[in-house]
């Protein structure tokens, strides 16, 4: 009698029971009671792995799951309204895009599926104990954690209070599917070509534009900014220095930055273009040190009538010879994005050079005002995320100077061209 207890307690693991599924069920119950069944269906034309009933799901050795067997031929897998968790490896090995979690999965185990796999968690509360793949329910836009760091006016530290968002999230489609949200971690580091936006100071710049019309066209963007007027890109690299140590402190705390978009001063990317180079290789080091995938992304600064006027040359000539160190330093450096704003500026003043509307520079006739400003972050936008800003209905920040419909127009169907054109 004590053998026949054994081999029934063993068996009790994945013991087959009755179900309304109707083929062979499983027990996948936490407490071997019966409470959480699964079975294989034919659902829709697919072999459709059924987990229902009511209760916590054990966990599972990979390898162990009672389906394994069959995991290849299985083409969707649906959990009850009532199942509380998801047991560690439960969905492993199984060749589906996604599984929907309904919200009363309150639990993902690790492991819980295949790399490959999204898990679409209705709990935005639900606890992940390391599943691979977790997005969590959003119906609007997640909101983002952005922080804007500048040299001379900021206080603190940048990862003072840093909440960087660390969750993945979803929504339903027109057609009652789940769809992720798209989901970026950007920083911006520069000067103040990056910081200005012509009407602000301090203010998020061109960074804070970006951000915004991304997020117009469905992207959360987590946007971060480190800045210095007159910095360097050599300077940003230096541990010792003001925003160095910025870049340290933020690099070190969050590392999942999607793209990072690295500024030069002005024109000293042709005058002192050794430093430039050596400044992308010193920043470079550090993101491969801290980052888990972040891109380097290369941000061609503009010619300018000031400085043109001051190097005997035409603002289309200037940007030209800017153009061609950044290009050489992206191939020197092994980058493969540069956000083309110098040449998106060219275009535009080439086109209205004479209508004040259009005017691309600040009063000083060399930085981005507000109407370069908006034109810098539609290429930032288009060129990182592959949006299309032609679509874009932001018209810009709440005491921005207004621009036209028509200007607005132009901008966008400039930037897009410069990115796609």
């Amino acid at each position: 009698m004590k053998k026949i207890f054994c081999v029934l307690l063993s068996a009790a693991l994945v013991l087959p029971v009755l179900s309304a599924c109707g083929g062979e069920t499983w027990d996948i119950s936490k407490n071997g009671d019966g409470s959480l069944t699964a079975c294989l269906e034919e659902k829709d034309g697919k072999l459709t792995l059924v987990v229902e009933g009511e209760g916590e799901m054990r966990d599972f050795k990979e390898g162990t799951q009672p389906w394994y067997s069959q995991r290849d031929t299985i083409g969707a897998v649906e959990v009850g309204s009532k199942v509380s968790s998801i047991g560690e490896n439960a969905f492993r090995g199984i060749p589906v895009p996604y599984i929907l979690l309904p919200e009363s999965v309150a639990l993902i185990g690790s492991g819980a599926a295949g790399t490959e796999v999204k898990l679409f968690a209705e709990n935005a509360a639900a606890t992940d104990l390391g599943a691979v793949d977790v997005y969590y329910y959003s119906e609007n836009l997640p909101e983002t954690a952005d922080v804007y760091w500048q040299q001379d006016k900021s206080t603190g530290d940048v990862t003072d209070g840093l909440k960087s968002a660390s969750r993945k999230f979803f929504r339903y489609d027109g057609a009652g599917a789940p769809a992720a949200w798209e989901f970026y971690k950007v920083l911006f580091i520069g000067n103040s070509f990056t910081y200005r936006n012509g009407y602000e100071d301090p203010g998020t710049g061109v960074p804070g534009i970006f951000d915004a019309v991304s997020e117009d066209l469905g992207v959360a963007c987590e946007t971060y900014m480190i800045t210095g007027p007159g910095w360097h890109l050599k300077d940003h690299a230096n541990s010792q220095d003001d925003c160095g140590k910025q870049v340290d402190l933020l690099l070190n705390a969050v590392h999942d930055f999607d793209y990072i978009v690295l500024q030069e001063h002005s024109t000293d990317s042709i005058d002192k273009n050794d430093d430039f180079v050596s400044g992308i290789k010193a920043l470079q080091e550090k993101i491969a040190a801290t980052q888990d995938h972040a891109e380097v992304v290369l941000y061609e600064t503009w010619g300018s009538p000031a400085s043109a006027n001051t190097r005997k040359t035409t603002v289309a000539d200037m940007e030209a010879e800017l153009r061609r160190v950044y290009e050489k330093a992206a191939e020197d450096c092994g980058i493969s994005l540069i956000s083309y704003v110098g040449k998106a500026f060219t275009e535009i003043y080439g086109a209205h050079e004479s209508e004040k509307a259009y005017y691309l520079w600040d009063t000083d006739n060399r930085h981005q005002g507000y109407v370069g400003a908006y034109l810098s972050a539609c290429v930032h936008a288009g060129r990182l995320f592959g949006l299309d800003v032609r679509e874009c209905l932001y018209e810009g920040e709440e005491d921005a100077p207004a621009l036209t419909d028509n200007v607005l127009s132009d901008l966008r169907e400039e930037a897009y061209s410069v990115v796609f054109g």
